[in-house]
């Protein structure tokens, strides 16, 4: 049987062509994914473990957690004397004194974008070796990676500003590498004596951590330096600091590796309903092959085992591919999640055994998979039966499936609707994966009278559109299958298109709805822990065209082992540029010492209420009980981004991060919104970093990391659709192997090639249409689910973008029609008499 099935393999390798192909494309989705996650969890583990390879300790100012939300929290400085003290300290070779922290380049008043500062260490310990010019030893002196300047544009002798606690003025004497490496996998790093960084973070005489170096074993000294220090610093290892560090900049890519591998599932799901396809269409076609094989003597069994070796072999070789594809197609992942907003280092590609294992598996069990049914009705042939069978597929479709499938749809569809009442956020997932599988096993019932339906206004159109619609109805089992991986694509373009319209108008409604400001400074780069100077505040207030002012800050905390954020607010002066609808409780009371105001939602979860403490674990304070001293609606609470408000004063007791995340304002008496704008650009003409948005653009700003993550999905979605169309290309080309005899009578009858290939045109138009309704709907309903749950957490409408959905909708059924163009043209070309004599 082995060598039948390598026999059949070859026999039948053209009709197998696109299967392979589909497999490699899904395998390709799944190593790419694995190949992007491993390569920017190994870069950041080089990066941060080249940043501190020459060091066996660190000492820095202890905190209850080291990061938060991918962003290392900013420390407390070491005061000068605690360098004194550990220098003294027995089994201390050095103790080098590092000042380090972000700042913003400018030349030319030209904002370059951000930038790491840090404070200039010869090797061995430094992790910057010097490659070019001299060393920033000297006041005002810095140097740059290699790889940033030439980025940028900036060579040994320029000189530029940074721009942080302090606008400094500096000259470029030197270009650095990182390691091995021309500069850090992500950002850029600026290299400047101890005293130039120091003024420029504004630390005065202290530091920001000490690097320790010893003869002694690490594990012998950190205790005696965590004994001499105090619980106040914290003494880390060199590889704690990396792990941490590395683990803190990974988090950044949870969301993208939650996007790549929910791609993956798709491409595969669809590739499925091709592979079973082709395999159900090939063991029809091979009936009395298969018949004379039984009748031979070859028992079911063995029939079963050839053609799951045949799928076995398929998948094998598809996935060897799809893995080699996939590792190259990880280059152009990376640069479609950078277009999205999303850090990955540069750096090469690392490819681990267990991606390539995975990968393979995925492919070959997958393959098998979606070959088992046609395997077992291969198996269950009676040899005389088959004898005298035709090639045609079964029209009747089993009650019991049909049972099963109508079930499945009801339950999945109740579960998918439980989280708009309350349940758990991850029902929903569940819900809507057995409403799919439903929808997949009784797809075939509802295949028929949709056709019938669609074709019901074409039939006028001629003879090639009725036989068109009759061979789509003829197998509605196979139309079915093709269809559906059409449509699961368009479902997923339809849902993403749904939900990301809902979210962009929700976050724009209950932004104008609460903030009342008539323009507002931000960063330009748009970070959310700050990146607007404390200084611009004060400028801005001196503005004649400013009416009212006030900051708003960000800070995050440990909220039960998870990460949270808080907004920090001028109670006084928080009401005069938005509307603040509490619920219980007065904004002002955010006045009492320590106090903080919760949202609604968080309120009724956690049985909250005014008088009530909530415990908040701060990374410079620890644990701290905070009273609640007010109840602020949902809505308000997201305008201002967060469901934890506390005063300026109290957000000063626990962090030291001394950056506005905004800055809103409101124009004086008869100061219209672009005279107050003009002002303030005029004004704030020094701080390149900072821009003056009216509501329109705040609102773009808020919206465009939902414009890029689904945006993203849509790009990866329209490269998984390739194997849908690949579906119906390969279903038209075999179908007309198996209608080749009547399309030779048809011939004969007097029908031209031209009528022949509006015939497969037309069935692929069927085909094209039906996914596009099927595609739609159930996108539009999974949205529906989705946004009413969300709408639990948020004030959430149901936007339903009809030019959007539309425009997928025709892209979709053109690359629809597309994919039969080929097989349009085989039949067309079939010779008539030979036709005729096709067995």
């Amino acid at each position: 049987m082995i060598r039948f099935t390598l026999a059949q393999l070859i026999a039948h390798r053209v009709r197998l062509a696109l299967t392979v192909i589909a497999v490699i494309l899904g395998v390709a989705f799944v190593t790419g994914s694995l190949v992007l996650n491993d390569t920017a969890q190994r870069l950041f583990d080089e990066q941060f473990r080249t940043a501190s390879a020459g060091a066996d300790l660190t000492v820095r100012t202890a905190t209850a957690f080291d990061s938060g939300m991918g962003v290392e929290v900013e420390r407390d400085p070491l005061p000068a004397h605690v360098v004194e003290q550990v220098a003294a300290i027995d089994g201390v070779d050095a103790a080098i004194a590092v000042a380090k922290g972000s700042v913003r380049l400018e030349d030319r008043e030209v904002d370059l974008g951000a930038a790491q500062l840090t404070s200039w260490i010869p090797q061995p310990v430094g992790a910057f070796p010097l490659r070019d010019g001299t060393a920033p030893v000297e006041a005002g002196e810095v140097a740059l990676d290699v790889a940033s300047a030439g980025t940028l544009g900036l060579r040994i002798g320029d000189r530029l500003t940074l721009v942080a606690d302090q606008r400094i003025e500096v000259r470029i004497v030197g270009l650095v590498g990182f390691g091995d490496a021309e500069g850090p996998p992500v950002g850029t790093a600026v290299i400047a004596s101890l005293g130039t960084a120091q003024e420029a973070l504004g630390l005065g005489a202290a530091v920001s951590e000490l690097m320790i170096t010893t003869d002694l074993a690490v594990n012998e000294l950190q205790p005696v330096l965590g004994e001499v220090l105090g619980a106040s610093y914290q003494v880390a290892t060199a590889q704690d600091l990396a792990t941490a560090g590395a683990e803190a900049a990974a988090s950044n890519l949870e969301m993208l590796q939650i996007v790549l591998v929910a791609m993956s599932v798709a491409a595969l799901l669809m590739g499925s309903f091709l592979i079973g396809n082709t395999f159900a269409i090939v063991v029809s076609q091979r009936t009395r092959e298969l018949a004379m094989v039984r009748a031979t003597g070859a028992t079911g069994a063995q029939i079963l085992r050839s053609v799951l070796g045949e799928a076995l072999v398929v998948g094998m070789a598809a996935s060897g591919i799809g893995t080699m594809v996939g590792i190259g197609g990880a280059i152009g992942l990376r640069a479609l999640a950078r277009g999205a907003g999303v850090t990955i280092p540069d750096g090469d590609l690392v490819v681990e055994p267990r991606t390539v294992l995975v990968a393979v598996c995925v492919g070959v069990i997958v393959t098998l998979a979606a070959a088992i049914g046609p395997a077992r009705r291969a198996a269950a042939i009676s040899p005389v039966a088959a004898m005298r069978q035709s090639a045609a597929e079964a029209r009747l479709v089993s009650r019991a499936r049909t049972t099963v499938g109508a079930a499945l749809l009801t339950v999945g569809a109740v579960l998918a609707a439980m989280p708009s009442f309350g349940a758990d956020m991850p029902m929903l997932a569940v819900g809507l994966g057995i409403a799919l599988a439903g929808v997949i096993l009784i797809a075939p019932v509802v295949i028929r009278p949709m056709v019938r339906a669609i074709g019901a206004p074409l039939s006028r159109m001629g003879v090639a559109v009725r036989l068109a619609q009759e061979s789509a109805e003829r197998a509605p089992r196979r139309t079915s299958a093709t269809v559906m991986a059409l449509a699961l694509g368009l479902a997923l373009m339809s849902f993403a298109a749904i939900v990301g319209a809902s979210v962009k108008t929700a976050t724009g409604e209950q932004y104008r709805e609460v903030i009342q400001a008539d323009v507002v400074v931000e960063s330009a780069g748009q970070e959310m822990l700050g990146g607007v100077h404390a200084a611009v505040f004060d400028e801005v207030l001196g503005v004649d065209e400013v009416g009212a002012a006030t900051r708003l800050k960000y800070g995050h905390w440990r909220d039960a082992g998870m990460m949270s954020a808080l907004s920090a607010v001028d109670p006084d002066a928080i009401e005069e540029v938005a509307v603040i609808r509490m619920i219980d409780g007065e904004i002002a009371d955010l006045a009492t010492p320590g106090g903080v105001v919760i949202a609604q939602r968080v309120a009724e979860e956690r049985d909250l209420g005014v008088g009530d403490e909530l415990t908040m674990t701060f990374a410079r304070t620890g644990e701290k009980a905070l009273p609640v001293v007010g109840v602020v609606a949902d809505t308000t609470a997201r305008a201002l981004q967060t469901d934890f408000l506390v005063s300026l004063d109290t957000y000063a007791q626990h962090f030291t991060e001394d950056m506005d995340a905004s800055v809103f304002v409101v124009g004086a008496a008869g100061v219209s919104a672009d005279r107050l704008a003009a002002a303030l650009e005029r004004e704030l003409v020094d701080h390149p970093t900072v821009q003056v948005r009216d509501q329109a653009a705040v609102i773009a700003g808020r919206t465009q990391i939902i414009d890029q993550l689904f945006g993203l999905v849509t790009v990866l979605l329209a490269f998984a659709l390739l194997i849908a169309v690949l579906g119906i290309a390969n279903t038209l080309a075999l179908s007309i192997v198996e209608r080749t005899r009547e399309i030779g009578l048809l011939r004969a009858l007097g029908m031209s090639r031209a009528h022949v290939g509006a015939m497969v045109q037309s069935e692929a138009v069927f085909v094209a249409a039906t996914a596009v309704v099927i595609g739609t709907v159930l996108g539009a309903a999974a949205a529906f689910a989705a946004v009413g749950a969300l709408g639990t957490i948020a004030p959430l409408p149901l936007v339903v973008p009809l030019d959007q959905l539309a425009w997928l909708g025709a892209a979709v059924a053109f690359a629809g029609l597309l994919a039969a163009f080929a097989p349009a043209r085989r039949a067309a070309a079939l010779p008539a008499l030979e036709a005729i004599s096709h067995d």
